[in-house]
């Protein structure tokens, strides 16, 4: 995707973070000893930012807003649940399991950084991840993700890992397998009023395409 010259760049939270503390003399090997302590931390599987825990996402969010209103580009929220991964747990134990989930965390960052100019991603449950799109569009959104659903389909394949049970529903053929759902929810300038409905639309969003299959 060939992006325009932009007159704002977004900055999200946590890059906006480490200008402040390097603006405040701490070096980066310090900055790093404070992500070992939880702070401005990235998950140890994904590689994303920690949305487990602390301000991260929702500041994000709330930045995304504020860019959208000053700048006029378009900004998409999307959010993706991992399809069973208590049966790839049960399958190849968790260390096993935290390499398949790496690789796809791989794909995802590589198709969705691909198709905007910039991208924040974050994994914020044990099989939820999440990005914020910036200077984008929906087609190029939903061409994306269709693009990591098509290469998690391969690893599954390759990997054998296409046929696995889920522990919750062991005699649900449609539930067997890998996999990952997505949702996308456009970030309008009028979210401002409550940010949390842009994490509530995507939210919608998925569950009608996990329904749908």
């Amino acid at each position: 995707m060939a992006h325009r010259k932009r007159d704002q760049k977004f900055i999200g939270y946590f890059e906006d973070a480490l200008i402040r503390l390097g603006g405040m003399g701490l070096s980066p090997t310090l900055i790093e000893t404070l992500r070992a302590y939880g702070l401005l931390a990235t998950d140890n599987v994904t590689g994303f930012h920690e949305g487990r825990s602390g301000s991260g996402r929702f500041s994000t969010l709330r930045r995304a807003i504020w860019h959208v209103r000053q700048s006029g580009e378009q900004a998409f929220y999307v959010e993706m649940d991992l399809q069973n991964l208590g049966g790839l747990n049960a399958a190849l134990g968790h260390s096993g399991a935290n390499r398949v989930f790496a690789e796809i965390a791989g794909v995802v960052r590589r198709e969705l950084k691909a198709a905007a100019s910039e991208a924040v991603l974050f994994r914020h449950g044990g099989d939820e991840m999440s990005a914020f799109r910036i200077d984008t569009t929906e087609a190029a959104v939903r061409s994306a993700m269709d693009a990591v659903r098509v290469q998690v389909v391969g690893i599954a394949r390759r990997r054998q890992l296409d046929d696995i049970s889920h522990p919750k529903y062991p005699t649900d053929g449609r539930r067997r397998g890998i996999g990952i759902h997505f949702g996308i929810c456009r970030i309008l300038a009028t979210h401002e009023a409550d940010p949390t409905m842009v994490f509530a639309e995507a939210d919608v969003d998925l569950e009608g395409r996990r329904r749908a299959g």
